[in-house]
């Protein structure tokens, strides 16, 4: 067997730029690329910049398994005046006077919100509720009642705290994907009593995507950085890999299980499959007859038999 080369394929870290939504940001980098099959890892806010990593070729197949990781923010939480989006975009709905907290009093506060934590899906989102997406509910100007979902915050600290103007505080987020900024702002002005929403967001990385290793847009009108592209197998570092002999290639591209060594397997558990650390497949351990096996479930490269 023998393995036909790959079409171009991989994960670019994007930086976007604010005023861009990401669909906007997916569009722009078909038209620079000339390629039709891209998509993004995680929706960023329009107004929000920052780590936007994309898939580019075959790789948009993978965007499951890379897009639901850690992610991390740097956010400006502004004090005293609660909105309707919970960001500065929205219509002010309440303002009150902002207290004088000790960096000892937010140390407290921000305990609060650490670990796992309970979030209501603010009506600007695209969770969907009745078939709809809230923020179109939004635009009608209906609220609808959403239900409280689990999230998790593995570090929350603050960056910047000027006694002089203490109705701004610069914080940096650790969380779980899912996480809204905004709500975690907007939960800390009730929890403190005088209201806050956020200010601006700038997403500090996303998974293994980090702002200081992100591409500016502009660098697509020249081409696609192939130094900067992520190859399928890289970026899915988190799953453990198994390696495919050349006498398995064939099995493989009929999409035949194929055996697993030791014990260390889950039920369903996602692996790499792949010929020196070229993405073949990505395939799900399981168990039959005792024996653990990984099953293909997306399979990538072309494999042709070799001429005798």
């Amino acid at each position: 067997m023998k393995l036909e080369p790959l079409e171009l394929e991989g994960f670019l870290n994007l930086l976007k730029p604010p005023g861009m939504t990401s669909h906007d940001v997916v569009a722009k980098a078909r038209r620079l690329l000339k390629e039709k099959r891209i998509g993004h890892l995680g929706t960023l806010d329009p107004d929000a910049a920052g780590v936007l990593p994309i898939a580019v070729g075959q790789a948009t197949r993978l965007v499951e398994l890379v897009g639901g990781v850690n992610k991390a923010y740097r956010a400006q939480l502004r004090l005293g005046a609660t909105t309707d989006s919970q960001d500065a975009s929205g219509r002010i709905v309440d303002i009150r006077a902002v207290p004088r907290v000790s960096l000892d009093e937010w140390e407290k506060t921000l305990q609060m919100f650490r670990g796992e934590i309970w979030q209501i899906p603010p009506m600007v989102s695209a969770v969907s509720v009745g078939g709809k997406r809230l923020y179109e509910y939004a635009r009608q100007g209906i609220e609808v009642e959403r239900s409280a979902r689990p999230v998790s915050i593995s570090r929350i600290g603050i960056v910047n705290y000027d006694p002089a103007r203490p109705e701004e505080i610069i914080l940096d987020v650790e969380c779980s994907a899912g996480t809204y900024i905004r709500t975690l702002c907007h939960d800390i002005g009730q929890r403190l009593g005088c209201g806050a929403h956020m200010g601006w967001l700038i997403r500090t990385r996303s998974g293994r995507f980090s702002l200081r290793e992100s591409v500016a847009m502009e660098t697509l009108a020249e081409g696609l950085p192939r130094e900067h592209l992520v190859s399928p197998y890289e970026a899915l570092a988190h799953l453990p890999a198994l390696e495919i002999g050349e006498n398995r290639l064939s099995a493989l591209s009929q999409g035949l299980a194929q055996y697993l060594r030791g014990d260390g397997w889950s039920e369903g558990q996602w692996i790499r499959m792949h010929r020196q650390q070229k993405l073949l497949a990505v395939g799900q351990a399981f168990q039959k007859d005792g024996q653990w096996l990984c099953q293909p479930r997306k399979v990538f490269n072309r494999l042709e038999t070799r001429s005798k």
